[in-house]
């Protein structure tokens, strides 16, 4: 355990950067864990997890209501060693972050080839089935055109079949191809595009993102390792928040100098400044069911060697 509490460990002008930041308690812990916990498939104390939550203004209360609420969710997992308590991500909880992961790290937009994946819902398909899938591929950043109609430019097929597979939907969903034919003009398309995605929200939420982490570049050489944790957890938290929004829809159908790119280039340069000296302070303030935490692992060092 750390000698002082994480929250006394940041500094002012670090601890600035989350100033105006409504942080929810079920978000924050599956931001560590996504980023931090899932790759080294481990379960954490409960008592660490309520001092790496201090400084993003969640109270210990809040933390073991959470736990408690993504156990029964099944994000979590469970055990406990004596009077200790631990928590691990589930199987479900460990496909949603990893969903997210291959969006998240991959800095570099793919080269779009011009075609849509539809997403067809049966009309008679179960209501909690129906909203399962509807939370699932919204997640995704499928964008909804009607109620059983979804759209994406860059689907990751891996993750859809595996959201299908674990809904128990194959023969309830149809799956196709679409392309826009040459005869016809793109206009009509990149409005139903922006209505249907909320792209003037996810603009403006991209240049906050850029005008609260930009100054950060600048501390990157000053940072201690707690500092480093706390920072690249806040960017990951925010980032992730604004990017599963963002459909990364093709240069043509986006409006001019879109901001989501700036955002995704000052990302990968934080994430790369901020990775070692966190990875070293998660090593050195972890307890796990297996003893310490894994040092870091390849899922881990391959995100910056993908770019």
């Amino acid at each position: 355990m750390p000698s002082a509490k994480l929250e006394a460990q940041i500094s002012p002008r670090v601890a600035k950067l989350r100033r105006g930041l409504v942080m929810r308690s079920n978000s924050v812990l599956i931001t560590i864990y996504g980023d931090a916990i899932a790759p080294r498939k481990q379960s954490v104390w409960l008592g660490n997890l309520i001092g790496l939550a201090e400084p993003f203004g969640i109270s210990s209360r809040l933390v073991r209501t959470s736990a408690f609420r993504l156990t029964a969710d099944d994000w979590f997992t469970a055990s406990r060693i004596g009077r200790r308590s631990y928590y691990g991500l589930s199987d479900i909880g460990l496909q949603r972050v990893r969903h997210a992961d291959r969006r998240i790290y991959e800095f570099n937009l793919p080269t779009w080839d011009g075609r849509w994946t539809l997403v067809l819902l049966e009309s008679g398909m179960r209501a909690s089935m129906r909203q399962h899938l509807k939370r699932e591929l919204l997640w995704e950043s499928f964008g909804q055109l009607s109620p059983g109609i979804f759209a994406h430019p860059h689907v990751d097929h891996q993750s859809l079949q595996e959201i299908l597979r674990a809904a128990k939907a194959e023969d309830r969903v149809a799956v196709l191809s679409a392309q826009s034919l040459d005869d016809y003009g793109r206009k009509p398309l990149q409005a139903l595009m922006h209505d249907t995605f909320k792209l003037a929200k996810v603009e403006q939420a991209w240049q906050q993102f850029i005008t609260r982490f930009a100054p950060a570049v600048s501390l990157l050489e000053t940072l201690t390792q707690a500092e480093a944790f706390f920072l690249r957890t806040l960017l990951i938290h925010e980032y992730r928040r604004v990017l599963l929004r963002d459909p990364n829809l093709p240069a043509a159908l986006l409006p001019a100098d879109w901001p989501g790119l700036r955002a995704r280039e000052l990302c990968e340069l934080l994430y790369r400044g901020l990775l070692a000296g966190s990875e070293q302070f998660l090593c050195d303030q972890l307890e796990t069911t297996d003893g310490p935490l894994i040092k870091t692992p390849k899922e881990i060092s391959r995100r910056l060697s993908r770019t």
